[in-house]
């Protein structure tokens, strides 16, 4: 197992690597193709609506890549969602990306926040930085839009590979258990956060996310905390019912 700041040295390359892509890209579409930049960059600030729909869809984008190379792995795919990639380029024996990614990122089987970037770099640009800069280059979002999609990603992360203490909600506890059954297991299954494809397919591990869904409700008591709220709502009714009554008969007395 690597040492702490083995792990936080290689977390900082790879995001050094990513942003130096993202330069990159822009300097070759704005110096050498003289075309407009991947990212809108304007003085105009993108409205609030507009902020929210290109985050809402760089958000489910993330799960989708385009084709992939049949030189990177056997499965070449028009769509592949995370899910997928996940399970059959990062944890597929016959291809270089699995042993990269098994070798380095599964070297740690109890997570913490700096191992979400801790990957070999070809792992880590194929999945953790495309399926972000993909989408939002192909829409072309507005540059704080993307920084905003950025710091809601991080923040998801973080909170998942937190080792799992107390997550607060309902979702992001069942995602930092899968997480965290996930390397346990030495990437057996819970392939995609969010859980909904490893309980299609069966590959869930320590409990599917209908399971942990219950359990973090049991734990947060949203029954009770729903029945309380009803009962209130009712009473509040009753109340404005009785107090509409008495105004009607007072004015029918007058």
């Amino acid at each position: 197992m690597p040492q702490w700041y083995q792990i936080i040295g290689v977390s900082l390359l790879n995001i050094l690597l990513s942003v130096t892509i993202q330069a990159g890209v822009e300097m070759l579409f704005t110096e050498v193709f003289h075309i407009r930049s991947a990212l809108k960059v304007t003085t105009t600030l993108p409205m609030p609506w507009s902020i929210a729909k290109d985050v809402i869809r760089g958000l489910i984008l993330r799960e989708v890549y385009i084709k992939l190379s049949k030189l990177v792995a056997k499965y070449s795919l028009l769509q592949v969602i995370q899910y997928y990639i996940h399970r059959f380029l990062l944890h597929e024996n016959s291809n270089i990306l699995s042993r990269l990614h098994n070798s380095w990122f599964h070297s740690v089987t109890a997570p913490y926040s700096f191992v979400a970037h801790y990957d070999h770099p070809a792992s880590y640009i194929f999945f953790r930085f495309l399926p972000t800069y993909l989408p939002s280059i192909l829409f072309r979002v507005h540059l704080l839009t993307y920084l905003l999609l950025l710091a809601i990603i991080t923040f998801e992360e973080t909170l998942t590979l937190s080792g799992y203490a107390s997550i607060p909600g309902i979702m992001l506890g069942g995602i930092a258990k899968r997480q965290d059954r996930h390397s346990e297991s030495q990437g057996r299954g819970n392939f995609a956060p969010w859980g909904f494809l490893d309980w299609i397919h069966g590959t869930s591990v320590g409990g599917d996310v209908v399971d942990d869904m219950k359990d973090e409700a049991e734990k947060h008591q949203v029954k009770e905390r729903g029945g309380k709220a009803l009962e209130n709502a009712k009473e509040s009714g009753r109340q404005g019912l009785r107090s509409w009554n008495s105004r009607r008969k007072s004015t029918k007395k007058a």
